[in-house]
């Protein structure tokens, strides 16, 4: 498994937990609302063991990266991939825009693979040459799916995708959905 590989585990690792915690304080609600007080509380006690979970599994998430971090420096000098400078490459802000048309002309969400062929398509005229090739680091991945993946975590980040989401389906947020359809009405293309 590559360093990379573990990286993404944790952090699927991490969203999975973070649902279950969001499912089980909805029950912990839920229970409260219908006067089952004792199930209630044994939801609540239940979050607070998820929450300590996953702040443990966060302490152990950047435990790895301090230990990759070490181990990685030598190899860089080693390898023999450069380093692609300012401008190679398109930027990954640029997939912005077709992530969320895409997700919007599938109804709102949709399994990853969907989204990124609907992306490819949009933008495939404007990808550079360096945009199609594999990542040294994975070498099934063309460089332009990987920074696709990337802004939809910042997206996710930024709470323009729902990071509630089950694994491997990428949807939008109510609130962008509700904007977007605002701005198609008007005829603009424009989702900032």
């Amino acid at each position: 498994m590559a360093h990379s590989d573990v990286k993404e585990a944790f952090a699927i690792l991490i969203d999975e937990l973070n649902n279950v915690l969001k499912q089980t304080r909805e029950e912990a609600a839920r229970a409260s609302r219908q006067g089952q007080y004792e199930s209630a509380q044994a939801r609540i006690e239940e979050a607070r063991h998820i929450e300590k979970f996953i702040q443990d599994i966060r302490a152990k998430q950047k435990e790895w990266q301090r230990l990759t971090r070490r181990h990685r420096r030598p190899r860089k000098a080693k390898r023999s991939a450069k380093r692609l400078s300012r401008g190679e490459r398109t930027p990954g802000e640029a997939h912005r825009l077709p992530i969320l048309r895409a997700l919007v002309a599938l109804g709102g969400e949709a399994p990853m693979q969907q989204v990124l062929d609907r992306v490819y398509q949009e933008m495939k005229h404007e990808l550079k040459p360096v945009d199609l090739e594999p990542l040294p680091s994975s070498p099934e991945t063309p460089r332009w799916r990987n920074a696709a993946e990337w802004e939809r975590f910042r997206m996710v980040q930024e709470g323009l995708l729902r990071a509630d989401s089950p694994r491997g389906i990428w949807a939008i947020t109510r609130q962008r959905r509700a904007f977007l359809q605002r701005e198609g009405s008007r005829g603009g293309r424009h989702a900032d």
